[in-house]
Order: structure tokens, then sequence, then C-alpha cells
């Protein structure tokens, strides 16, 4: 199974399977140089795991991003806004505010769809810009 992390905007992506077309849009911090916690992942091809629950436990049912280079512990959880993130991926149905902050929503629902596309199995992620990051 593969899925493409499109990104659109300095902070917001889709994610795409090239067997069924979009899956959800994505926000994850702009980037940041790769600086850990406050930055979006490189551009890249990556291995990506099921997770029931992330190792502090803080995540329950969610995907861990593997050998991310010179990060750790990269995950794709449910989340809405840039700050509930430290670099990871937050999946969302639908774009909109969260107070003033642009935000992913249906986050739980994205995160159902994913489970049924991947069937809580792993994967590859290839993330590719169609904007520049740097």
């Amino acid at each position: 199974m593969e899925l493409y992390l499109i990104r659109l905007e300095p902070s917001l992506g889709a994610f795409i399977s090239p067997s069924e077309g979009f899956v959800c849009y994505v926000m994850e911090p702009p980037w940041r140089g790769n600086r850990s916690n406050v930055s979006c992942i490189p551009v890249g091809d990556y291995d990506v795991t099921y997770l029931p629950r992330s190792a502090s436990g803080k995540y329950k049912d969610c995907y861990h991003v593997h050998d991310v280079p010179e990060r750790f512990a990269i995950l794709i959880h449910k989340g809405n806004t840039v700050r509930d993130t430290m670099g990871c991926m937050l999946p969302g149905v639908r774009v909109g505010m969260l107070g003033n902050q642009r935000a992913v929503l249906g986050s739980a629902q994205a995160m159902r769809k994913l489970h049924k596309l991947t069937k809580r199995k792993g994967f590859k992620l290839h993330v590719r810009d169609i904007i520049t990051t740097g």
C-alpha cells in the first residue's frame, strides 16, 4: 500500500492514494529546516507502521513514520491545528477555522478513512511538495 502526502500550502497538504484518489487533508507545521518539534518532515519516502498507541500513550490508533532524518516520534494522529502537532501530521476531512487558526476538521473521521484504507497495516508514504518549503 502506498500513500502520497502532497503539500499544497506551507501547513496544509493532502493524502492521496494511487488507487482511491483523495483521502483527506493534512495539517502539519511549515518547513523550518527540519527542526524537531517545529518543522514538517523533509520531502522523501518513508515506511509507516500502525500503532495501537504511541510510546507515550498520549495517542491511540495512530501511525508512526520511520527513519525521518534527524527526527524521531513522527506520528499521524488526530488533531486540528498546527498547535496540536510537534512535527506530526494531522488528518482532517475538510479545512476550516478553529478560533482564529486555520485547521483541519473532522480528524476522527479522517483517521477512520485511513484505517479503512490501510486496514491498520503499514504502508509507504511518499512526501512531495508542489510548493516551495525552503
